[in-house]
């Protein structure tokens, strides 16, 4: 009796591992994602005060998928600098990404190529800083980590383009004075409350986010690769140095 009535219970499955593992990339990445929020509609707003049509201006959000060469290039299109000079700036601010996809790489290196090349796309600093430590933690094997890497992206890049589609609505009212050029280092604070767990990326997290403060108006808007490098060097820095065999023993 007892053996029946536990064999007419409803089975509860739990969820698929790739869907938990989706999911937390998502829930992880959420501070960046609200980090994120003041650029996107800085952006937004840019493209609707701007004489781009709201078509081309919302396509460079996908194609780009990086803030600063975004905003960079929306406001050189709109004053009509020529195309060479919008490219090599657009080269410039993401210089830095090329660090970020080679520390990510070794994770994926089984994957196909082609795998690889959709994972490239939404490499950028939020993503970087959100899976990288998850990653390190080792308790997630490849396929969990494509679906922890899948969960995040989605969720950040979906939140990007969708507040810059609604902040084009009100952008023809966004007043000239809303300093759009400041809002590269606005978006650093998601990057500074989520990576200062620790000493080095404290130091590395302050000294990127006072650098691309300072260094607003630097020519080709590089100040946030100005930036990610003052930050690197300055967490390498502070960063415990590794004993030696020497001092080992």
């Amino acid at each position: 009796m007892t053996d029946t009535a536990a064999d007419d219970r409803p089975t509860v499955r739990s969820a698929p591992a790739s869907t938990r593992s989706m999911a937390d990339g998502a829930r992880d990445i959420t501070p960046m994602v609200i980090g994120v929020i003041p650029f996107a509609l800085a952006v937004g707003a840019a493209i609707g005060t701007s004489d781009l049509s709201t078509a081309e201006g919302l396509a460079s959000g996908p194609i780009i998928l990086a803030g600063s060469a975004q905003l960079a290039t929306v406001q050189m299109l709109d004053a009509g600098a020529a195309p060479a000079i919008i490219v090599l700036s657009a080269l410039v601010i993401n210089a830095r990404l090329l660090l970020y996809g080679a520390s990510l790489a070794p994770w994926f290196a089984d994957r196909p190529l082609r795998t690889r090349l959709l994972l490239a796309v939404p490499v950028i600093d939020q993503m970087h800083f959100t899976c990288s430590p998850r990653f390190e933690r080792g308790d997630l094997d490849e396929p969990g980590r494509v679906a922890y890497y899948t969960g995040a992206a989605l969720w950040l890049c979906g939140a990007w383009i969708g507040v810059q589609a609604a902040a084009v609505v009100v952008g023809a009212r966004a007043p000239e004075s809303m300093g759009l050029e400041v809002a590269a280092p606005l978006a650093m604070v998601g990057l500074l409350a989520k990576s200062a767990t620790g000493r080095s990326p404290t130091v590395a997290a302050v000294v990127g986010f006072t650098v691309a403060a300072v260094a607003v108006g630097v020519p080709l808007h590089g100040s946030v690769l100005l930036a990610s490098v003052a930050g690197i060097c300055a967490g390498s820095i502070a960063s415990p140095g590794v004993p030696s065999q020497k001092d080992a023993s």
